[in-house]
């Protein structure tokens, strides 16, 4: 899907698959990047033999570095989409758009989040905090809906990541230099855990993952407990996932009151 291979035989006029690099951050003691395979998505799929002739026409990648400020954005994005006739006015307000529309879905994650979180600790129940990069917890297909299936079949409290109030959490006590990104966040996830006995962590990850191979050795020191690591390589079938939700589960003894539910 990322390679956008559909949509050039639908014949459109350009491709736009930007050079991502890194991330916003209030964390500016260490590099926010984005992962290797984000960034390089771009020449990766330019190589590809069979699309190359076509993709040399119709691809615009410019590189973008959300870390340095609007200012830099505009330039970037100009030098891809000024040779069209897009203005800097016009790139500008984009991007202001944009951000504009991103702050009210975070606000939307933190009130849901602060919810669901309140309701499962004045209920004093259990819940499976589902960690890993979004392209992983939201996608149906690629995590075969285990999710999903924790909350229909077992009655779990699932709470994702994107749910957590861990913007502000300093992980330098755990690791002084995680420079991904998504890695600073998911080490905060395990942080916020630490102090919250019912809060049960699956880490979800896909094969070939080199950031997550990395993150992960972190994530046990930064919450002091155990988790359960996921890791989908394309496969169809679920059980072999499913049987070790259960067996995680059951290990934290929190298994079988959700089963009777």
């Amino acid at each position: 899907m990322a390679h956008g291979k559909s949509l050039l035989d639908s014949g459109i006029d350009f491709l736009f698959l930007p050079n991502v690099l890194n991330s916003e951050t209030a964390h500016t003691h260490t590099a926010s990047q984005f992962c290797p395979w984000g960034q390089t998505l771009p020449f990766v799929v330019a190589s590809v033999p069979k699309w190359e002739k076509e993709l040399r026409q119709k691809l615009l990648s410019p590189t973008v570095r959300f870390r340095d400020g609007e200012r830099y954005i505009v330039e970037d994005l100009f030098d891809c989409f000024g040779p069209l006739g897009v203005s800097r006015k016009e790139i500008r307000e984009g991007i202001r758009d944009g951000y504009r529309e991103q702050a009210n879905f975070g606000r939307f994650l933190e009130i849901a989040g602060a919810e669901a979180i309140a309701r499962v600790e004045k209920a004093g129940a259990d819940a499976i905090v589902l960690l890993g990069r979004p392209y992983n917890l939201y996608d149906r297909d690629v995590n075969l809906n285990i999710p999903a299936k924790l909350r229909d079949q077992y009655g779990g409290n699932v709470i994702p990541i994107d749910f957590l109030p861990v913007d502000d959490i300093d992980i330098r006590d755990v690791n002084d230099n995680m420079f991904w990104n998504y890695g600073r966040k998911i080490i905060a996830a395990g942080k916020w855990c630490r102090n919250r006995p019912k809060f049960h962590m699956i880490y979800i990850t896909n094969f070939k993952c080199g950031p997550d191979s990395f993150v992960r050795h972190f994530i046990t020191r930064a919450s002091g407990s155990p988790y359960l690591t996921l890791q989908f390589d394309g496969h169809g079938n679920d059980a072999g996932y499913v049987t070790r939700c259960e067996a995680y589960l059951d290990s934290k003894g929190v298994l079988r009151p959700w089963a009777q539910q």
